[in-house]
């Protein structure tokens, strides 16, 4: 692909080191520009992303990872974009967490889908730099159903890396990942009655 014009495409998000813009010739995808260069974080997720297409892993709750371009603003990474039924481009479980227009209902349906993303990372050994609030993507299937997808946060920022390799070791590595993501579901977000919800059924 040769090289891409940012300018004209949608801003979507802003992460505390990328910016995510909208192709502008795939409305279900997404490119990636990396806020510092010098930090190297998209390469070495990139590394991870090939390692998974290698093995062959399902992408069923992780954004899949294209190629890398050549745009205005920099090198970019190319991944899907998570769109609802509706084609709207889904929302953060951290949108969901703020909103006031989140009720119990769908908390206790997020909290059945956490527990299937949490099954899904362990059985395909994916682990994860941070798993966040920001990072996880509600994908609606429908008005009352759907699921999350992991749209950042892949990698192995262990001293050792065998957990990448081995699942033993990759289960402690994601469950104490896990572990983490709840304390801060209670912590960041104690004034939500929705993270409350959501805590009583994980």
């Amino acid at each position: 692909m040769g090289f891409i014009s940012l300018d004209k495409a949608g801003l979507i998000g802003k992460g505390s080191s990328r910016f995510c813009y909208q192709h502008p010739s795939d409305r279900c995808k997404c490119i990636k520009i990396q806020k510092n260069p010098a930090l190297n974080i998209t390469s070495e997720e990139v590394k991870h992303y090939r390692k998974f297409i290698r093995r062959g892993i399902s992408w069923e709750m992780v954004a899949r990872y294209h190629e890398t371009v050549l745009t205005d603003q920099g090198p970019g990474a190319v991944f899907d974009m998570p769109r609802d039924f509706d084609g709207n481009v889904s929302r953060t479980l951290h949108h969901y967490l703020l909103s006031d227009e989140s009720n119990s209902r769908i908390a206790v349906i997020m909290a059945s889908a956490l527990m299937d993303l949490k099954r899904y990372l362990l059985k395909q050994n994916i682990i994860i730099r941070e798993l966040k609030p920001e990072n996880l993507v509600w994908c609606r299937a429908g008005e009352c159903h759907g699921r999350f997808i992991l749209a950042d946060g892949i990698g192995n920022n262990q001293f050792i890396s065998v957990a990448t390799y081995l699942k033993r070791f990759g289960r402690r590595v994601i469950n104490r990942k896990w572990a983490t993501f709840e304390r801060d579901l209670r912590e960041l977000y104690s004034g939500s009655s929705f993270s409350g919800t959501l805590l009583l059924y994980l």
